[in-house]
């Protein structure tokens, strides 16, 4: 053997004076090879550098040990630490994450979805970009369990785990108007992206309940992105009679608007402006603007979808198409200027901190 070939495992059969099978066998760690056979084998296999094949591995048993996984954009941290929290319940299992961005297009989605479908992956796990959903019926993915997380795409047939969006936006506008806002305005988000859709009822609904008048002019509608929210509170303020407090429909926008309202926006504005926004993340009680948070329960989140791509992967189909709804909390940062008005907002007012266990360079 050069040394440009690879070691295969007839290779290291004969190296170690056994047969293939027995080597499989040590490499499957099926337990039923004795213990000095068992030693010459993984000998073996470190002197010659044996790299299974796992792609020939795959053709024979028909699964790839991998699971496609497909989010809007990388640079979102809601999505990574989403991703972060799959890679931690899945790899111990011996799965490997494809990750891919669609780069909020749909285009683009239909396009990586096929890369993923043509590299066989065993599942897939999808943060869909829109409400446009037909490239999801193809029939390639009919044997290819399907997993939708944080948003849904109606009349699909496929597993979705959510968080209450509704009731999260719902909440944490209520704690802006218990704490004495009455003109409030909703920045970032698109019609056709569900949890924005949902954000904006619940918004509505807590205006509404509380006899407030929704000014329209000041729903601000124009993407998810941090773009977007730099590009809205550019127009905010060129506005008259802006109103000083806002719902953000994530943290990007969130991030966004806060970047240009630091930079641009006059220092009497900015003293008395107050936001709630959905998500929360280990950096939120940085954005000083931020009086409430609507925080996703990312570990449960993670823990719902993996368990469903396991069943699905195992061939369950019990309770198919499953949603699973997860209920936010809701996070004060009190020193910010949000206030602590109820038991359920006060539960969660000390509940962050920072990611101690997080190595950064």
């Amino acid at each position: 053997m050069g040394k440009s070939e690879n070691a295969t495992i007839k290779d290291v059969a004969k190296l170690a004076g056994v047969s293939i099978a027995t080597v499989s066998r040590v490499l499957n760690k099926l337990g039923v090879v004795n213990p000095e056979t068992e030693r010459r084998v993984l000998s073996a296999v470190n002197m010659l550098h044996y790299q299974r094949n796992a792609v020939a591995r795959s053709l024979k048993l028909k699964e790839t040990k991998s699971i496609g996984i497909m989010v809007p954009e990388i640079s979102n941290t809601f999505f990574t630490e989403i991703v972060e929290q799959l890679e931690k319940l899945l790899g111990p299992l011996g799965y490997a994450l494809l990750l891919c961005s669609s780069e909020n297009s749909v285009e683009e989605e239909k396009r990586k979805l096929s890369l993923l479908l043509e590299r066989n992956v065993d599942a897939l796990l999808v943060i869909p970009v829109s409400d446009i959903g037909s490239h999801f019926c193809s029939p390639s993915l009919d044997h290819t369990p399907l997993v939708m997380l944080d948003r849904k795409i109606e009349d699909l047939a496929c597993d979705v785990v959510l968080t209450d969006n509704r009731k999260g936006a719902y909440d944490v506008t209520c704690a802006l108007i218990r704490e004495g806002r009455k003109r409030i305005g909703f920045l970032g988000g698109d019609n056709h992206v569900h949890t924005s859709v949902e954000r904006l009822h619940g918004f509505l609904d807590a205006m509404r309940d509380h006899h407030l008048e929704v000014e329209s002019e000041f729903i601000l509608l124009g993407g998810m992105t941090q773009k977007a929210g730099y590009t809205l509170a550019e127009r905010l303020l060129d506005m008259p009679n802006c109103p000083d407090t806002f719902f953000m429909v994530n943290d990007m926008v969130h991030i966004g608007a806060t970047s240009y309202l630091m930079s641009h926006a006059p220092k009497e504005f900015r003293s008395n402006l107050a936001f709630a926004t959905f998500d929360y993340l280990y950096y939120a009680p940085l954005l000083k603007f931020c009086h409430y948070a609507v925080g996703q329960p990312l570990q449960l989140m993670g823990e719902s979808a993996a368990q469903l791509l396991i069943r699905r992967m195992d061939g369950d189909r019990d309770g198919f198409p499953a949603t699973v709804v997860i209920e936010p909390v809701i996070h004060v940062m009190k020193e910010n200027g949000g206030v602590v008005t109820d038991e359920r907002s006060m539960a969660c007012s000390y509940a962050h901190s920072p990611r101690f266990e997080k190595v950064f360079s």
